[in-house]
């Protein structure tokens, strides 16, 4: 393993590695691995393949935490308008700079709440990527949280999160996705069988089905996230009704 970066981050020190054999790059920080993508800046990692095939028919898509970008990257290639926000001053030029980060995504270096309240904003779906070792950071953790950035959205608009695992203990996907269903929004949590990767994807949105992941391209993507996408399972509460006057 290459290091080709090493910086002093608000959350640790931030390395940037590349391995040998096939040139695919890791930002990492402490001991998190943050982002893998291929010597293309394609992830390697299932759930941003899982993600991207919940949000590809979203045009003005905003992201919390970027990492490397390379799930901007992607919907960008694919003529999204991206806007990552990362609270990282790092990010951004570690981004461009080794993970080939698309010209056309914008990159705002700022607390994403703080942000998401300086609207008005007209983004079509929301996806939080902000994960430590731990797992999803606060206030992301939050179904509170979650309810109000999803409407940050447009009425049919979608939000996603990633939730991160700590090997020792298992996400609180489930309990997130009860919660959002209690208070009316349809939200399915998504948890791959096998492979090596413990994220698991929610996906909330307040009018519309949620348990609606179709795969598609599965021959172009990484063995990784082959893996991880035929092998997921949904889990969809049942929300409750929402009266209306």
């Amino acid at each position: 393993m290459k290091e080709l970066a090493r910086r002093e981050g608000a959350f640790g020190t931030i390395r940037i590695l590349e391995q040998k054999a096939d040139k695919a790059r890791l930002y990492v920080i402490g001991e998190t691995v943050q982002t893998k993508v291929d010597r293309h800046g394609v992830s390697v990692s299932g759930y941003v393949h899982a993600i991207e095939l919940l949000v590809r028919s979203a045009e003005n898509i905003l992201m919390i935490g970027g990492g490397g970008g390379a799930l901007a990257t992607m919907l960008a290639r694919a003529g999204k308008t991206v806007t990552v926000v990362d609270i990282e001053p790092e990010a951004e030029d570690l981004a461009r700079r080794y993970f080939w980060l698309d010209p056309d995504v914008r990159w705002v270096t700022a607390d994403a709440i703080q942000f998401a309240k300086s609207g008005p904003h007209a983004f079509d779906a929301v996806v939080v990527d902000a994960c430590d070792g731990l797992g999803i950071v606060k206030p992301f953790d939050d179904p509170g949280t979650l309810n109000w950035l999803l409407d940050q959205t447009s009425p049919a608009g979608s939000l996603v999160v990633n939730l991160a695992r700590n090997d020792d203990l298992p996400t609180n996907g489930k309990a997130l996705a009860r919660e959002l269903a209690h208070r009316g929004l349809s939200a399915t949590l998504y948890s791959a069988r096998e492979g090596e990767e413990g994220n698991e994807v929610l996906h909330i949105r307040r009018s519309g089905g949620t348990r609606n992941l179709v795969v598609a391209d599965l021959g172009k993507r990484s063995p990784e996230a082959q893996i991880f996408l035929t092998s997921l399972e949904a889990y969809t509460p049942r929300r409750a009704k929402v009266e209306t006057l």
